[in-house]
């Protein structure tokens, strides 16, 4: 399947996760309050440490969360909030579904985790099998636009080609990620302010007519 595997877990364990900022997403928090995203049932891949997870339960959403690590899944437990969600240890392109009928799926940085068109096709797929009719997906990608650092490079038409058979898309904008957490960014050797640059992309569900 994916030909450019990560071992997650020994990078949780070696305490080596600069994709974990610390605070909410400041993309995810604009397009919940500004499209908006009402609360709901929703899911989360690839959720890390919890930190979205805990701050989406806050806004009223009963979330649940996956990752394929458990010492992130341990971390997240252990937050203030974690309670307020359920969290599953999963390799969600492996492992069954949480569910078919989720409002509102988010992940940040899983699908440009995949170098192969087809898993990227696989992936959109998964996402659109776990969402109601008309569901919204919101993902935050690496984009192939800048210095070749950061985290994974995908075109928009990497993007556009894996989810539009299952997926409308409502937008997809060149933006940049959040600064790294400063302590992460010195050990990186990043530059103070350096913000990778990235896409965002909201989909709805196609209806079961237009996706075939």
């Amino acid at each position: 399947m994916n030909d450019d595997y990560v071992d997650w877990e020994q990078l949780y364990r070696d305490d080596f996760k600069p994709w974990d900022i610390k605070r909410p997403d400041s993309h995810l928090i604009r397009i919940v309050k500004k499209t908006p995203v009402p609360p709901g049932r929703m899911l989360e891949i690839g959720c890390g440490t919890g930190t979205n997870a805990i701050w989406l339960a806050e806004q009223g959403f009963a979330v649940t969360a996956t990752d394929m690590s458990d010492t992130a899944l341990r971390q997240a437990l252990a937050k203030p909030g974690a309670e307020r969600c359920t969290f599953i240890h999963a390799d969600f392109l492996k492992d069954p579904l949480p569910g078919p009928d989720f409002g509102f799926v988010f992940d940040l940085g899983c699908l440009h985790g995949f170098a192969r068109h087809d898993d990227r096709v696989l992936f959109a797929r998964k996402v659109a099998e776990c969402l109601a009719e008309k569901g919204l997906w919101f993902s935050i990608i690496g984009s192939a636009d800048g210095p070749e650092m950061g985290p994974p490079r995908r075109s928009a038409s990497d993007i556009t080609s894996a989810v539009e058979p299952c997926f409308e898309i409502i937008s997809l904008t060149a933006t940049i990620m959040d600064e790294p957490n400063e302590d992460d960014r010195e050990a990186l050797g990043l530059p103070a302010g350096y913000r990778p640059p990235a896409w965002t992309c909201l989909m709805r569900k196609r209806s079961p007519v237009a996706a075939e």
